[in-house]
C-alpha cells in the first residue's frame, strides 16, 4: 500500500520527484557536480563536469549535449534544488527524462520532510528558496502572502508549487 501524504494522498499521486536507489546503467555517463557535491566513482568512459552553481548548466549542456551520442546518460548529484535546476535546464534542450538520472545530496527517506527547495509562488510567480515541509507554510518575499508548499513539483519551474492561502 503507498505511503498516506497529507491529505491523504499517496506519492504516487502526486509530482514529487523520484529519486533511483543506488547503482546505475552501464551506459556512458556525463557526470555533472554541482556546488560541494561529491561526484560518485567513474567508470570508463563517464566524463566529469564540476558546476560551481546550477545557474551555470546551461552554457555547460550547451558544449557538451552535441557530443554525446545516442545511449548517453546525464548524472547530476548536487542538493535537490540544484539537481531540479540541471535537469529543467537538460529538458529545455531536449534531453529526455529517462536520459537523466538525479542524485540529490540532502533528500533522507522523507520525501516530505523540511529542507531548503525552491518555491514558485502561485501569486506573484517568484521563484524564490525556503527551507519548508511539503504541506508546510511559507510566506512569499515578493508579494507576501502565505503559501502552502504543494505536493506539486514543476520540471519546468524547477520549483514546488506554493499555493496561496
Amino acid at each position: 500500500m503507498p505511503t498516506p501524504v497529507p491529505p491523504y494522498l499517496a506519492v504516487e499521486q502526486t509530482t514529487l520527484p523520484r529519486y533511483p536507489a543506488a547503482g546505475r546503467s552501464a551506459a556512458p555517463h556525463l557526470v555533472v557536480a554541482v556546488g560541494t557535491a561529491v561526484p560518485p566513482p567513474l567508470r570508463a568512459g563517464d566524463r566529469l563536469r564540476v558546476l560551481g552553481a546550477a545557474a551555470d548548466a546551461g552554457g555547460l549542456l550547451d558544449a557538451e549535449l552535441p557530443t554525446m551520442v545516442t545511449g548517453w546518460r546525464i548524472l547530476v548529484t548536487g542538493t535537490e534544488s540544484e539537481v531540479q535546476q540541471v535537469r529543467a535546464a537538460a529538458l529545455a534542450r531536449g534531453a529526455l527524462d529517462s536520459e537523466l538520472d538525479l542524485r540529490p545530496t540532502d533528500v533522507d527517506t522523507d520525501p516530505h520532510g523540511a529542507r531548503p527547495r525552491a518555491i514558485h509562488c502561485g501569486h506573484c510567480h517568484l521563484r524564490f528558496a525556503a527551507t519548508a515541509a511539503i504541506g508546510g507554510p511559507v510566506r512569499c518575499p515578493g508579494c507576501a502572502h502565505r503559501l502552502v508548499v504543494a505536493h506539486h513539483h514543476s520540471r519546468t519551474h524547477a520549483a514546488f508549487l506554493g499555493s496561496p492561502v
